[in-house]
Formats: C-alpha cells, sequence, structure tokens
C-alpha cells in the first residue's frame, strides 16, 4: 500500500540536448523501479519525442516548445511563455531537473510540486528554483554524466537503476522498412554519424570516405549516412566517390528521428562522433564504435560502453590543459588525431574480445562490448 508521502505524479526535467535525453533513460527508469504506480512524465523538447516515447517506463510527454518561445522577450513570446510555465502549475508531487540550468530550473519551480530536487551547486543559479538541493560529489566513481545524474536521485534516497535501454517506436520501424526497401536497402549494413553539433567533435571528411570505402572492402553490403537537412552539405562530403559510392546512401534529411533510430537499429555496426546518433546507438544495444576528441569519454563515453572509444591520440594534451570542445578556433584539429587504421584496428580488437569473426551473424546479436 503506497504511503501519503509516495508521490504519485512525477515529471522529469531534461527538455535537451537529443544526446542528452537519450542518456537520461536510466533516471526514468530509477523513478519507474522506485514508484511503480505513478504516472511519470518527461518535460522534453518538441521534436523529441520519438527517442522516448514508447518506453514503457514512461507515462506522458510534457513537449516544451523552444522554437515557439525563443522570442521570450516580446510580446507574444511573454504570453505564450506565462501560458507555458502556468500550464505545469499544481500537476507534480515530485519533479527532478536533471539538467540543472536557470530554464529547467525555472519550470520546476513553476511546477510549485512540493518536492523539487536538483543539484545544490547548478549552473546560472538554478539552485534557487529547488527545495531539496543535492551535494554534487565530485568523484572518479560519478564522473560520467549519467552517473552523476544517477547520483543525484540517490543524494535524495531514490534507488537507482542502470538501465540505458531505448525502443524504437513501432510506427517509426514501419517507414524505415517501406524506405529501406524503396531505397534497395539491405544486407549487411554500417551506419556513420560523421556529424555532431559541434564542427570540434567532427572526424575529418577524408578519413570517413576512406572508412566507408575500408568497410565495403570488409563485407558490409551498404554504408547509410545519417544526419539533418541542415547537415546536408557536410554529409556529402564525408561520402565515397567512385564505385563505393554506389553502395553508400544519403539520409541527411530524408529521416525523421524516429526513421533515424529504426536505420540505427538495423545497422550491423554504428560508427559515430561524440553526437547524439551516438548515445541512441548505445541506447539501442547496437555495435558500436565512439570517436571522441575534445570531449573527455571519462564523461560522455556511451554509458557502460566505454570500451567502444576510440580517443584521439592528441586529446589527453587538450583536455589536461584545460581545452573545451567550444573552442570554435581548434576546428577538427584534435579529432584529426585518430587514423582510420585506429577505427579498423578497434573494430578488430572489439571482435576478438567477443570471439567473433566479422562476418559471422552472430556480431548483430551480440553487439560490440
Amino acid at each position: 500500500m503506497l504511503c501519503v508521502s509516495t508521490p504519485l505524479r512525477i515529471l522529469l526535467i531534461r527538455p535537451s540536448a537529443l544526446g542528452d535525453v537519450a542518456r537520461s533513460v536510466p533516471v526514468l527508469v530509477s523513478l519507474r523501479s522506485a514508484y511503480p504506480e505513478a504516472k511519470i512524465s518527461w518535460l522534453l523538447q518538441d521534436g523529441f519525442e520519438d527517442v522516448v516515447r514508447t518506453h514503457p517506463a514512461l507515462s506522458a510527454i510534457v513537449p516544451f516548445p523552444r522554437k515557439q518561445l525563443a522570442r521570450w522577450w516580446t510580446p507574444r513570446g511573454l504570453r505564450d511563455s506565462f501560458a507555458f510555465l502556468n500550464s505545469l502549475r499544481g500537476k507534480f508531487d515530485l519533479v527532478v531537473d536533471a539538467q540543472g540550468l536557470f530554464r529547467s530550473g525555472l519550470f520546476a519551480w513553476s511546477t510549485r510540486a512540493p518536492r523539487r530536487i536538483g543539484f545544490r551547486d547548478a549552473k546560472e543559479c538554478a539552485a534557487i528554483f529547488y527545495n531539496e538541493r543535492i551535494r554534487n560529489e565530485a568523484t572518479e566513481s560519478n564522473r560520467h554524466a549519467v552517473q552523476r545524474m544517477l547520483s543525484l536521485l540517490e543524494g535524495a534516497s531514490i534507488p537507482t537503476v542502470r538501465d540505458s535501454r531505448l525502443y524504437t517506436p513501432p510506427d517509426a520501424q514501419e517507414r524505415w522498412s517501406d524506405f529501406a526497401r524503396r531505397e534497395g536497402i539491405s544486407g549487411r549494413t554500417a551506419l556513420l554519424a560523421t556529424t555532431s553539433r559541434w564542427a570540434s567533435k567532427d572526424w575529418p571528411r577524408s578519413h570517413w570516405r576512406s572508412l566507408a570505402e575500408a568497410l565495403l572492402a570488409r563485407g558490409y553490403e551498404r554504408i547509410l549516412f545519417t544526419g539533418t537537412a541542415s547537415e546536408r552539405a557536410q554529409v556529402a562530403a564525408a561520402m565515397p566517390e567512385g564505385r563505393a559510392r554506389l553502395s553508400s546512401i544519403d539520409l541527411a534529411g530524408r529521416t525523421d528521428l524516429g526513421m533515424t533510430m529504426a536505420a540505427i537499429q538495423s545497422s550491423a555496426l554504428v560508427i559515430s562522433n561524440d553526437s547524439a546518433a551516438l548515445h541512441i546507438a548505445a541506447g539501442l544495444q547496437r555495435p558500436l564504435l565512439s570517436l571522441f576528441g575534445p570531449t573527455d569519454p571519462r564523461e560522455s563515453a556511451p554509458f557502460q560502453r566505454q570500451a567502444s572509444v576510440v580517443q584521439s591520440r592528441l586529446a589527453a594534451e587538450f583536455l589536461a590543459l584545460g581545452g573545451h570542445y567550444r573552442d570554435r578556433n581548434i576546428g577538427d584539429k584534435i579529432m584529426q588525431g585518430i587514423e582510420v587504421h585506429d577505427v579498423l584496428s578497434a573494430l578488430d580488437a572489439a571482435q576478438h574480445l567477443a570471439g567473433l569473426s566479422e562476418s559471422s551473424v552472430a556480431l548483430v546479436e551480440e553487439g560490440i562490448a
């Protein structure tokens, strides 16, 4: 029987970015495990719903209309912003702010929930909006972004579960199957996610072209290049030329988020920069290699998949000197420290550790450790 203090209406706040939403799923699963009878809602940016909308632990989604509220200082923007904030009021017993910024803290406060949990040292003074402020103990064990989010629950005496699985919406899977049939996509495919939000995380385009050619030579029948409509030029520049181009499929701007999830799920191998595709592939438990340069894999690697990381030989010094991926002056300099043969060697090593040959169907079933 539920006690009076047991929350029945819970709101998880993690609006963005897409990769962060994908890797916040263990927080959702932990809340469901702790409160199996509760209605659990997730406040996230509209357009990102497909990542979690069919997750069995989730009851509802509260979409945040980011574009609509972007010009919040205009008369219409102020009206819409106040309407959105008022729509949150009085609907929740427990709110967990897993983002920890002023905006997400304001969302939490607007609910007027009796329990509003966030970190004491949240950025942008967001802690003023919480009434349960959890100390963020910076230790090696909770350095990873996911573990840090879970420590927020642990600090509030909520048991945690390290389950990061994602679920592709069935309707998106059907749309992808129809698309793949029309495009002649079949057989053993590798999906390459060649773009990221920050240019400093991008592996050089020439390296992607060479990698695609090498994967085709190793028996992959199709190479899928994923990206958004705004990334079409970048994706096109990463695709191989000549005969290899005939086996390469440009998906940039041609698939919605759900279809991209389905494409990832159907692929025998995913290779990605530090981007949303990386964390989605990890959540879908796909065979995976992740390419890291100016970001620290101890903090940002796919959760519980650190062995999938190929790190630039230039990264250690860059990070030790306090370098940051947001520095627009570095371009892809740090990512140039990963050669194509480094990626292929990592692929060979992963298959060897798994006791699999590269041509084995078991690679698809077991994944890369």
